[in-house]
C-alpha cells in the first residue's frame, strides 16, 4: 500500500511538472500573441528551415558580427562586440543630458513587442535581452550613419570614455528621486545587464588580427551580416534609441540616413529610390534591403509578341500560298503548348542559348543613374529582352539566400525576388548560358569560371517553394518569351540569320539571289501572259 501511495506521488509530481512547463510554455505564445495583436505587429523574423538550411548553412550565418538572439554570446562573434561598446559610449556622449537608466527604461518598455517579433523562444533572461538590443540597436545606429546631422549636446561633462568598464560606472550616477515603483527592479539591475563581455580570452583567431588589412575584412564582412535574416532586431528598437537621443519627431531624420548607408553599399545593383521618396516604415534592416530590389516599372499586361519585320512578310507568305508554319507531327505538341499558354499555364522555362537560337536577343539595359531603377526591371519587346547588369561575386548568394527566405517566411511581402531567382538560375543552367550572358554585359563576374556561377545560381533554387502558375512580376514576359520561342517562323528566321547571315558575302549572294528568283518569276508571269492575252 506504501509503495503504491509512493507510485502516486511520484506520478502526481510528474505530472504538475509536465502542467506547469506546458503552462509556462502556453504563456508565452499568449503574451506574444497578444503583443503583436496590440501592436499591430507585422515584424517577424524567423529561423532558416534545417532542410533549406542544409544547401548552404554558411550563407545564413554570421561570419564577425552578431545582431539579434539567435547568434547571440557565439565565441567566434566576441571581436566586434567591444565595437559595440564604443558605439554605446558614443551615444552616451551624443546627449550628456541623458543616462544609461533612461535608455534601458525605454527598451525595457518594449521588451515584449521585441521578444514577439522573434519565430523561436528566446531564451535569453530579461536582463540579458535589455542589454543585447540596446548593445546591438546602438551599434546599428552609429555604424549606419544614423546620426548623421545630429547635433550633440553638452549641458554637463562627457558620462564616459572608451572603456567598457568606465561606461558602467558612470552609468551608475542613479538618483532614487526620479525612480517609479514598476522601473525599480530594471535600475536595480543596470550592473548586471550592462557588464561587458570579457573578449580578451577569445580562442578564436579574431582578436589577433591587427592593422588597416584586417578592418577593412572585418568591414566588408560586416556588411553581409547585416543582411542576414537570422541577424536582425526589430528597427523599432534603433527609433526607440534615437528618439531617447534627440527627442520625438525626428524619426525621418534616422530612416533618411540608413536608407542613404543601404543604398550607397547596393548601388551597384539598384537606385531604387529618388531623393524625396526614401523608406519610412521597415521592419529591419534585411526588409530596408528588400525594398531597394523592388521593381521600380509598372507590371505590363500580357500581349502576343509582334512579330519582327522579316517575319511579318514571311507570315503573309506562308498564308498566301496556305503553308502551315509547322510540322505536322508536331502539331499536337504545339497546340497543347498554345493551349496551356491560354489557360495560363507555363510549363517551363528555357535557357539562354535555347532562347537565343529562337531568335531572342538578349541586351544589357541601361540606365541613367540619376533616375530610379532595380536590377529586376526586365523588359521584353520585339525579341529583344533587356536585362539589367547583374554583378556576381562570393557575397551575392548570401543576399539573394537571405532576401528569398525572407519572401517566404513573410509571404506578404511578395515573391519579387524569388521570381527573379528562379528565372536567372533557368536562364543559366549551364555555363554556355553564362558565356552567352556575359558576352552582352549582362553577368559581369571575376569568379573562377562561368561554371561556378551557373552552379551557383542553381543551387539559389534548392529548397524554394515558387509557384509557376500564380502571379509574380515577371508572368508577363515569361508569356510572351514562351509564345516567341513557340514560333516556328521566328527559329527559321533565327537559323537563317545565325548559320548564313553573319557573313556579310553571304547576305549579299543570298540578296542577289533572291532578286534573280524574283526577276525570273517576273519574267516567266510576264512571258505566259503574253501567250495567254496577246495584244
Amino acid at each position: 500500500m506504501m509503495v503504491k501511495d509512493a507510485r502516486s506521488s511520484a506520478e502526481s509530481a510528474d505530472i504538475e511538472e509536465i502542467a506547469n512547463a506546458i503552462a509556462s510554455d502556453l504563456s508565452y505564445i499568449q503574451l506574444s500573441s497578444q503583443d503583436t495583436d496590440e501592436n499591430d505587429n507585422s515584424c517577424q523574423i524567423y529561423r532558416v528551415h534545417q532542410l533549406v538550411r542544409q544547401v548552404d548553412s554558411f550563407a545564413y550565418e554570421p561570419f564577425v558580427l552578431s545582431i539579434g538572439p539567435y547568434h547571440h554570446g557565439y565565441a567566434t562573434l566576441q571581436f566586434m562586440q567591444r565595437n559595440k561598446w564604443y558605439c554605446l559610449d558614443y551615444i552616451l556622449k551624443m546627449n550628456c543630458t541623458k543616462r544609461l537608466q533612461d535608455y534601458l527604461l525605454a527598451i525595457g518598455d518594449m521588451e515584449n513587442q521585441a521578444r514577439a517579433c522573434y519565430s523561436s523562444r528566446i531564451k535569453l533572461d530579461s536582463k540579458s535581452f535589455r542589454r543585447m538590443l540596446l548593445l546591438d540597436g546602438c551599434f546599428i545606429l552609429v555604424y549606419l550613419n544614423g546620426m548623421s546631422g545630429v547635433k550633440r549636446i553638452t549641458q554637463v561633462s562627457p558620462a564616459s570614455n572608451l572603456d567598457p568598464d568606465d561606461i558602467i560606472r558612470a552609468g551608475f550616477t542613479a538618483q532614487e528621486e526620479n525612480r517609479s515603483p514598476e522601473n525599480s527592479a530594471l535600475l536595480d539591475t543596470t550592473h548586471e545587464i550592462l557588464e561587458p563581455v570579457d573578449v580578451s580570452h577569445d580562442t578564436g583567431n579574431s582578436t589577433q588580427l591587427q592593422g588597416e588589412s584586417s578592418v577593412q575584412w572585418y568591414d566588408t564582412f560586416l556588411v553581409v551580416d547585416l543582411f542576414l535574416f537570422e541577424n536582425q532586431i526589430p528597427f523599432s528598437v534603433v527609433k526607440k534609441i534615437f528618439e531617447v537621443l534627440v527627442g520625438s519627431g525626428m524619426e525621418s531624420v534616422l530612416t533618411e540616413n540608413v536608407a542613404n548607408y543601404i543604398e550607397e553599399n547596393l548601388r551597384y545593383f539598384s537606385k531604387a529610390f529618388g531623393q524625396y521618396d526614401k523608406p519610412k516604415d521597415f521592419c529591419h534592416l534585411l526588409h530596408l534591403c528588400h525594398m531597394h530590389f523592388k521593381p521600380s516599372m509598372a507590371l505590363e499586361e500580357v500581349r502576343h509578341a509582334r512579330p519582327q519585320f522579316g517575319g511579318y512578310f514571311v507570315n503573309m507568305f506562308c498564308r498566301l500560298f496556305s503553308i502551315d508554319s509547322r510540322d505536322e507531327q508536331d502539331y499536337p505538341r504545339h497546340n497543347q503548348q498554345s493551349n496551356s499558354l491560354q489557360t495560363g499555364q507555363l510549363k517551363r522555362w528555357h535557357r539562354a542559348t535555347q532562347y537565343h537560337e529562337a531568335g531572342i536577343v538578349f541586351k544589357r539595359k541601361e540606365f541613367d543613374e540619376q533616375n530610379t531603377h532595380s536590377m529586376l526591371d526586365l523588359t521584353f519587346q520585339d525579341g529583344v529582352l533587356e536585362i539589367p547588369c547583374l554583378p556576381v561575386e562570393d557575397r551575392t548568394g548570401a543576399l539573394f539566400r537571405n532576401m528569398i527566405a525572407f519572401e517566404q517566411s513573410c509571404p506578404q511581402y511578395g515573391n519579387c525576388i524569388t521570381a527573379y531567382v528562379m528565372f536567372m538560375s533557368q536562364l543559366m543552367s549551364s555555363p554556355d548560358d553564362v558565356t552567352h550572358l556575359s558576352r552582352r554585359g549582362i553577368i559581369v563576374h571575376h569568379l573562377h569560371s562561368d561554371k561556378v556561377v551557373s552552379a551557383q545560381f542553381n543551387r539559389l533554387t534548392k529548397g524554394v517553394v515558387f509557384d509557376f502558375t500564380g502571379d509574380f512580376y515577371l508572368k508577363p514576359i515569361c508569356y510572351r518569351m514562351e509564345m516567341y520561342y513557340q514560333n516556328r517562323i521566328n527559329r527559321w528566321i533565327a537559323w537563317l540569320r545565325h548559320n548564313h547571315l553573319r557573313n556579310p558575302w553571304l547576305s549579299l549572294a543570298l540578296l542577289a539571289g533572291l532578286l534573280v528568283l524574283f526577276c525570273t518569276i517576273a519574267q516567266t508571269v510576264l512571258t505566259v501572259l503574253s501567250y495567254t492575252r496577246p495584244l
